[in-house]
């Protein structure tokens, strides 16, 4: 129009028309492609991955159902012990000094693993929840002090998926992952500071009148026991802390199953209510 407006040629115009509708028919195309390859996007993500994740939850609240159970025994018996208390300490000798460097170690690398498992879990979440958030388009409004205003969360009205990750990501900042790490710190640094006594106190050639093995003069890798009273106070002081940390150390672990288990069932049931909804609303629509 505006060509013809100014005059222009027929054959000019001719020509501008058929750019404009051959333009017009690249851009149905291109449309067509678009839906259907978001409708194959959309067909993966309610038929495929949204059982896989069904599958995963449901086998890590299995697995997190037996932990449970594993760490409430430990955490028994580990109470029971350190309540009934023990008069005798023990010495340790050259091989028990060795498997406390070796625990140290072991707890290390349990703090390492710990922290990164639950770093890649919940990293694992938000790559699945930020894929899910670019297939779909949401108008943003402005608010009179031109501020965007942040959409609704598609987990009140989309597909159950965005229940899935959204509320997997919500509970897993409710663990109490840190105070594990933490309990996990606490008795390494234990250990740390009682290996020192030990060396230090084995160094002394002490007097050992309660072989465990009968030959405590003659094996220098046997370990004795003495009386409370007859041991040095820093060792009683070492044991006792250590002690003390083991049972808090147990206690964070069976806390930390237990919340793991209630969030993977809470987790499963407001899926199963967004299945529910979800199926309501399509059959309406």
């Amino acid at each position: 129009r505006q060509l013809e407006s100014k005059g222009e040629s027929s054959h000019k115009i001719d020509k501008t028309r058929a750019i404009v509708k051959d333009l017009h028919s690249r851009i149905r195309v291109a449309i067509h492609r678009i839906d259907s390859i978001s409708k194959k996007i959309e067909e993966l993500r309610d038929k495929e991955l949204q059982p896989q994740l069904d599958e995963l939850i449901e086998g890590l609240r299995r697995m997190w159902e037996v932990m449970f159970q594993c760490h409430k025994l430990q955490f028994h018996i580990i109470s029971i012990a350190y309540n009934y208390g023990n008069s005798k300490i023990s010495i340790q000798s050259e091989s028990h000094r060795q498997i406390t460097i070796h625990l140290e170690n072991e707890l290390s690398s349990l703090y390492t693993s710990f922290t990164k498992w639950i770093g890649a879990q919940k990293s694992y979440v938000q790559a699945i929840n930020g894929w899910l958030y670019k297939c779909v388009s949401l108008q943003q409004k402005s608010s009179k002090r031109k501020r965007r205003m942040q959409p609704p969360p598609l987990r009140n009205y989309g597909p159950p998926i965005y229940v899935t990750c959204g509320v997997w990501l919500e509970k897993l900042d409710t663990l109490p992952a840190k105070e594990v790490a933490e309990s996990i710190k606490g008795l390494g640094a234990e250990i740390t500071r009682f290996l020192p006594r030990q060396e230090k106190n084995q160094g002394k050639g002490m007097n050992r009148p309660h072989s465990t093995s009968g030959q405590a003069g003659s094996n220098s890798d046997s370990a004795v026991l003495i009386s409370r009273d007859e041991a040095p106070e820093d060792w009683i002081t070492g044991s006792d802390h250590f002690r003390s940390s083991l049972v808090g150390f147990i206690g964070k672990l069976n806390n930390f199953s237990e919340s793991c288990l209630k969030m993977f069932n809470e987790l499963q049931k407001e899926i199963q209510e967004a299945k529910n909804s979800y199926d309501q609303f399509k059959s309406q629509s």
